[in-house]
């Protein structure tokens, strides 16, 4: 019987698809990833976002197109955000929300649509995930305490709970892969014994010669001590991903943001200063409840200021239980475009001048697939380059980045 897996989301999402086809093909399916015909489907959801959502209850339309008789078992965050929103298809047979994708087959077999608490006081381990790319994610953490006033993470993943490190370190020297990616709904969070323990984890994961990427992170971790751990490793792909929401203060303290817009600046600019071709990017909320037009020229002037190399812009979508939902002086639709229009327009001339500052520059690139006559795949510093003919996947190549091409740049072998 052949079951495919569809992912929906974030990064760990990903990670935990690996885990649960490797549950499936320990439990005796053939397996495969994505819209194909199959005949049992898992459909791993998201629920960051309204439309999030909405496309997690869209999949479920696309695949039944494919094979109207299919079972499909539904798990992730927008299941355990709103059960009764999958509960109305036939074709549903279980539902699993977070808690659960660690042994999700007993879910299948036993088609259970009752879902089971969250767990908020530990680390739950799941099976190890089926190597499919040629860059590797690694969980490391999972949940947030965090509580920012818009976000529905902390009450459909729990609390924070980080892995013990050993188990991560098991995991990265059996990968065998040549780039992995260290990932959590909140890494800045790490811990074991209750102490903060992301840098000793990065100089474990630094040691075992294979270079890695440190997915999105607060910038509070970002102090003089990492900077200088990340700059003195053989290892590390230089692409900082930090998470801003707001360039303006009075809209992050109304988003319960725990930094200032002038602490963010520095922290910026120290890694500036320390890498000199590193990719810097960030996400953007716009139109947040309250935002007046004066705090939004705020945020663009200091976006300018930054100078990302790109940024994720999304409009606020408003979460039903969040204390953003409560506020009031929301941004109508209308202005929240013209916002979003101006962010997309500046984005674009930063990611144009980020590209032709790394005209002639060198660098080495993780091949990952090969399409319309380009062989494709990022730099260390996360430019997608693409570079003419066909070569080995999942091989490490030196190129010169040469000029601007489609979303990233055209590389030359060198």
């Amino acid at each position: 019987m052949l079951a495919s897996v569809v992912t929906l989301g974030c990064k760990v999402n990903e990670y935990e698809s690996q885990s649960i086809l490797n549950q499936l093909k320990q439990a005796g399916y053939d397996i495969c990833e994505g819209l194909v015909k199959a005949d049992v489907y898992v459909v791993n959801t998201c629920a960051v976002t309204n439309m999030a959502e909405h496309k997690s209850r869209q999949m479920l339309s696309r695949i039944l197109k494919l094979n109207p008789n299919a079972k499909i078992f539904v798990c992730g965050c927008a299941v355990q955000n709103n059960p009764s929103q999958f509960l109305k298809n036939a074709n549903v047979f279980a539902l699993v929300g977070n808690a659960g994708k660690e042994d999700i087959v007993k879910f299948i077999n036993k088609q259970n649509k009752v879902l089971p608490d969250l767990i908020h006081d530990k680390y739950t381990s799941t099976a190890r995930p089926i190597k499919t790319r040629t860059r590797q994610y690694i969980k490391i953490q999972d949940g947030c305490d965090y509580f920012c006033t818009y976000c529905l993470i902390p009450y459909v993943r729990g609390r924070s709970r980080s892995r013990n490190m050993a188990d991560i370190i098991d995991e990265v020297k059996h990968t065998n892969a040549k780039e992995i990616v260290l990932t959590g709904i909140n890494m800045t969070d790490y811990k074991q014994n209750n102490k903060p323990a992301l840098k000793k984890l990065i100089k474990e994961v630094d040691k075992l010669n294979v270079r890695f990427r440190i997915s999105s992170i607060e910038c509070m971790a970002l102090d003089d001590e990492m900077i200088k751990i990340l700059k003195s490793s053989k290892n590390f792909c230089p692409h900082f991903h930090i998470s801003l929401q707001s360039a303006c203060n009075e809209t992050l303290k109304r988003m319960n943001r725990h930094y200032t817009i002038e602490t963010f600046m520095q922290i910026v600019q120290n890694i500036k200063n320390n890498f000199s071709n590193a990719t810097i990017s960030t996400d953007i909320i716009v139109g947040f409840v309250g935002e007046t037009e004066k705090e939004f020229k705020t945020t663009v002037s200091n976006l300018k200021k930054i100078g990302f190399s790109f940024m994720h812009i999304f409009p606020y979508s408003e979460r039903a239980g969040t204390v953003a939902s409560k506020m009031e002086s929301k941004i109508d639709k209308a202005t929240k475009k013209i916002r979003e229009d101006k962010l997309v327009k500046l984005n674009q001339q930063l990611k144009t001048k980020f590209y032709n500052n790394n005209k002639n520059t060198t660098h080495t690139v993780l091949v990952e697939l090969y399409e319309n006559g380009y062989s494709c795949g990022y730099t260390e510093n996360y430019v997608y380059t693409y570079i003419k003919g066909k070569l080995k996947n999942n091989e490490i190549v030196n190129i010169k980045l040469t000029k601007p091409y489609k979303e990233g740049m055209i590389g030359e072998i060198c």
